[in-house]
């Protein structure tokens, strides 16, 4: 492996240019996706019941830790930081490192305040009853409509013309507290939905991680036994969809990006062969995702995409550290589950340290590439900081945002499987000898904040690896350089004109907020949080779409009219509410995005299946009301919040 150091600084441009010149993301010739974009792996059906590509937008236990002594920890700046130890603190911190806070959960029915989330619970100071109201309305449209037939995060539609059936939907999830729709209105909840989409990973994943999260804050905060265990089942039965991802491939160390079951209402695919006749893989040009059969034998119901993508990829992990993190000292769950889990990621991280060649890059060969059952890199699968997606290797290059998301997975894989040659690949190889820590903070906002032209599929997968980082990373000089640098390189950084900061974001405030206050997997944090970004993610959860969120387009500046050949608008200007005025800077977003010079709030912003990788400054987005759409981005910020200690 080249391991010689390139400043990613002198090759911007280049890669810039390479991200605009346009792939088909989903290898459909009618979208044009940058190179730097996983698409949304959605298909939601339009007015005319043909489907069409993302409708909603176009375009993741031991008692104490031992890591290394604090030397002189270099910030953002690389001189020596005076706030490096907490020595001083009265927080679970030492000089050496970060120490473990075991915590005993109190018996079910037996409410308790001791555990302490970044958003209150409770009986705590803070806590709104309200916002946890409409998170359970979420919740049982998450649990009974969303995640139907296959356990896990997926888009349904239910057609317009149904009235009865989404009147029954609506009056179910606002008038009452059940979570037995059939006992509600007579029928099953797959039969009132017209479509099943498929499961995609990134999407999944987190609607897993929140399983998993809500299910510890229900159990650590002594809630009811009959909630507790309602929690602990729905995160069972996500346990088993996430192995079903690896299982289905057929090929250890393989994961797919999405799936789905055929014999419920589906989408129609066409599944291809691995390899043809001559043992050639198919497709012969890897695209970003093509149906196969089930692989192992064991689920001839299913199909599964393949070609697993960095932020599909990112969501699965997310999903396996989650889960493990709150399930490892749970006597209540299964052995079977955990020794399951354990090795699922153990494969996945196995694979990842395979050195792989291609032709094209001769003679250098390189790691951290998500291998594909036809055994080939996926179309979307690069990791490495010296590669730049797939386009090309650079031999010393230093790409921070390929760098924040290894960095991240690896720490999970190590948290989970402990296993030693996964833990001395991340401390001496990732960190000691090549140096991602510092990858990431001097190179990780060059492909995220791109000002006018962001991507926030890349600002999503981006605070995926943070929050991966610093939760389950046990490198202290590591940490602490990652902390010290996460808000000034990824939140609100100095010379930014559209920083994460001012978009009220909720998954980037509460991640910013909980790594610059280090809080961390083995106990609490050990500086105080920054009460402001918390306090802009909290107004976004109390704006966000209450339970049934429905499709329905939103246009908020209607004579804002322009074609990214014609990006310049008539009127620019626009008053959606008294006391808000956009700016709308025309048809220069990412993919000629209509785009405003403020950010939308979250009680305006137009549907999305995930907003937390969709433009914030657009103020005008389609939709025609038939997806339900599964609030599965409320449900990770929310119960990251609620879970995240103090």
């Amino acid at each position: 492996m080249n391991s010689g150091k390139f400043n990613v600084g002198t090759v911007v441009l280049l890669a810039t240019m390479t991200a605009w010149a346009g792939c088909s993301g989903n290898g459909d010739p009618g979208l044009d996706e940058g190179s730097w974009q996983d698409t949304v792996d959605v298909s939601l059906p339009d007015s005319n019941g043909g489907d069409t590509v993302d409708a909603v937008e176009p375009n993741d236990s031991t008692d104490t830790m031992d890591p290394d002594a604090v030397t002189d920890v270099p910030g953002t700046d690389g001189g020596e930081d005076a706030d490096a130890t907490p020595a001083d603190t009265g927080f679970d911190a030492t000089p050496d490192g970060l120490v473990a806070t075991p915590f005993q959960p109190p018996a079910c029915g037996t409410p308790s305040t001791e555990w302490v989330g970044l958003i209150p619970g409770p009986g705590q100071e803070g806590y709104d009853a309200e916002l946890e109201a409409k998170a359970t309305r979420i919740e049982r449209a998450h649990q009974i409509f969303v995640t139907a037939g296959l356990d896990c995060n997926k888009d349904i539609s239910i057609d317009l013309e149904n009235t009865a059936d989404r009147q029954a939907i609506e009056d179910f999830l606002q008038e009452s507290d059940s979570w037995d729709f059939k006992d509600y209105y007579g029928k099953e909840p797959l039969e009132v939905i017209t479509t099943n989409h498929k499961v995609a990973g990134l999407y999944a994943g987190v609607g897993i991680a929140a399983n998993a999260y809500r299910y510890g804050v229900l159990r650590n905060q002594g809630y009811p036994c009959q909630e507790v265990e309602r929690a602990r089942q729905y995160l069972l039965a996500s346990l088993d969809a996430l192995h079903l991802a690896q299982e289905l491939t057929g090929t250890p160390g393989v994961i797919a990006r999405g799936f789905q079951r055929n014999d419920i209402p589906h989408n129609e695919v066409e599944t291809v062969e691995l390899f043809d006749g001559d043992g050639n893989p198919l497709p012969a040009v890897k695209n970003n995702g093509t149906w196969r059969r089930d692989l192992s034998g064991l689920h001839p119901e299913y199909a599964w995409e393949d070609s697993v993508s960095r932020d599909m990829y990112i969501g699965w992990v997310k999903a396996q550290a989650a889960a493990w993190e709150v399930i490892r000292d749970d006597d209540s769950i299964p052995a079977a589950f955990k020794d399951r889990l354990k090795a699922d990621a153990l494969l996945l991280a196995k694979e990842l340290m395979v050195v792989r060649c291609h032709e094209e890059y001769a003679p250098d060969c390189y790691d951290l590439e998500i291998p594909d059952a036809d055994g080939r890199t996926t179309f979307h699968g690069w990791l490495n900081p010296q590669n730049f997606d797939g386009q090309f290797y650079l031999p010393g290059g230093e790409n921070g945002f390929h760098a924040v998301m290894a960095l991240g997975i690896v720490a999970a894989f190590a948290f989970i499987t402990e296993d030693p040659e996964v833990v001395a690949w991340l401390n001496d190889d990732l960190i000691g000898t090549r140096e991602f820590d510092r990858i990431v903070v001097e190179h990780g906002w060059e492909f995220v904040d791109m000002g006018i032209k962001s991507n926030y599929s890349n600002y999503n997968m981006a605070y995926a690896g943070l929050w991966l980082c610093m939760r389950y990373l046990d490198n202290w000089p590591a940490r602490l350089r990652l902390q010290n640098s996460i808000g000034s390189v990824f939140y609100d950084r100095p010379d930014s004109d559209r920083p994460a900061a001012e978009i009220g974001y909720s998954y980037y405030d509460f991640i910013y907020a909980t790594g610059d206050a280090g809080f961390h997997a083995w106990g609490r944090g050990w500086r105080d949080f920054d009460t402001d970004a918390v306090d802009r993610g909290m107004r976004t959860l109390k704006e966000f779409h209450d339970a049934p969120y429905w499709d329905f387009e939103s246009i908020l500046c209607p004579e804002a009219v322009c074609t990214p050949d014609e990006p310049e608008v008539e009127v620019s200007e626009c008053s959606p509410e008294e006391g808000l005025n956009l700016n709308v800077l025309g048809c220069v977003g990412r993919n000629g995005d209509l785009i405003a010079e403020q950010p939308i709030p979250m009680r305006l912003l137009g549907p999305s299946n995930y907003h937390w990788r969709s433009n914030p400054y657009r103020p005008n987005r389609e939709g025609n009301g038939s997806a339900l759409l599964p609030s599965v981005d409320f449900r990770i910020a929310y119960w990251m919040g609620r879970w995240a200690r103090r």
